[in-house]
């Protein structure tokens, strides 16, 4: 089986309390079957408190939601107590993500997690791969399946290629990318005929009105609202270098676009990776208010990410839109994007 990985994954590691952040607040953790057999069995105060804290299956928070085993050092007690092994699936994985398509398995690590951005702003080169063989067991697709597959990571590769082409503007790219995955789709939206500040309030009302995962997206919603309303489109109060941009849209493209080989959707996934951007190039400044280290850029990737790729719902509201809303045709993005070119 093959195994692609971002080419920085093999220098990724947790770096806990030196983390300005945490991923054990805000949200249950589910702890699993096998970990909690395991629990079962640990001896001692330390295993009476590790039971009593899991209720219905997920470590109970604390007032101010956090792990209760998150300790004042934003350190895991029962890593601390039990080793890496202890540790319940989620914990082990997260913010890790992992994906079959056939005989490829494709790894990355979120990029809700500060380290796993700053990594990948933090390279001079556009976004590339390792590839190597491992035992796994595949998952099985059937001819037409694999043709399928094939496909849509020839066209993957395609965009990918476009989006690195830095003798054209950031803009113009992602322009093209758009046009290029469109070319694909039966798309017949048209764009509204509206301005570009009403279009976005349209495009940026989807954001606003979704389920909030914290006091954090509170806080930066009620700034973007008001930035909605003080400025128009493409006036952002902190600077994205264009290779920044670039990285993260192929990232994006990464993680997502490989699933339309099961909805058959390419196009909503560009769109979901030039969104993401475009957003963080309008908002990033309201996205960072809360929290400024370890750099603006950062904070901002890390909490949109959190907002929209770690709920349900929130994106399925936006996979709705760019199917269904003419305010997320392809006409209207490139029509912002011409805006910025």
């Amino acid at each position: 089986m093959k195994l692609r990985v971002p080419s920085f994954y093999s220098d990724f590691h947790c770096i806990a309390s030196a983390c300005h952040d945490t991923c054990c607040a805000g949200w249950e953790v589910d702890v699993d079957v096998d970990s909690q057999a395991r629990y079962a069995k640990v001896s001692g105060t330390f295993g009476e408190e590790l039971r009593s804290k899991i209720v219905d299956g997920h470590f109970v928070l604390t007032a101010n939601e956090r792990c209760p085993f998150l300790n004042a050092q934003n350190l895991c007690e029962i890593y601390c107590h039990l080793g890496e092994k202890a540790l319940c699936d989620i914990c082990r994985e997260h913010p890790r993500f992992v994906d079959v398509f056939g005989d490829v398995v494709e790894q990355g690590v979120g990029l809700c997690c500060e380290e796993a951005v700053r990594l990948l702003l933090n390279a001079n080169a556009p976004l590339s791969f390792i590839e190597k063989e491992i035992e796994a067991d595949e998952e099985f697709l059937d001819a037409e399946s694999l043709d399928a597959r094939n496909s849509m990571f020839e066209i993957r590769t395609e965009i990918f290629t476009r989006l690195a082409d830095r003798n054209r503007s950031l803009s113009k790219r992602l322009a093209d990318i758009l046009q290029f995955t469109a070319s694909f789709s039966a798309e017949e939206k048209v764009c509204p005929a509206a301005d570009l500040r009403t279009i976005w309030k349209h495009q940026t009302a989807v954001l606003l009105q979704g389920e909030s995962l914290g006091a954090e997206w509170d806080f930066a919603k009620s700034q973007i609202a008001q930035a909605l309303e003080e400025r128009g489109f493409g006036k952002g109060s902190i600077p994205w270098t264009e290779s920044e941009g670039e990285k993260i849209v192929a990232y994006q493209i990464f993680r997502y676009f490989a699933k339309s080989l099961y909805d058959g959707d390419m196009l909503s996934k560009v769109k979901f990776a030039v969104y993401f951007f475009l957003v963080l190039q309008n908002f990033g400044g309201e996205l960072s208010s809360v929290q400024k280290e370890p750099s603006l850029q950062i904070c901002a990737v890390k909490l949109l990410s959190k907002q929209l790729e770690y709920s349900d719902e929130n994106m399925d509201a936006l996979a709705d839109a760019f199917f269904s809303n003419s305010y997320f045709s392809t006409g209207a993005f490139l029509r912002l994007l011409d805006e910025n070119a």
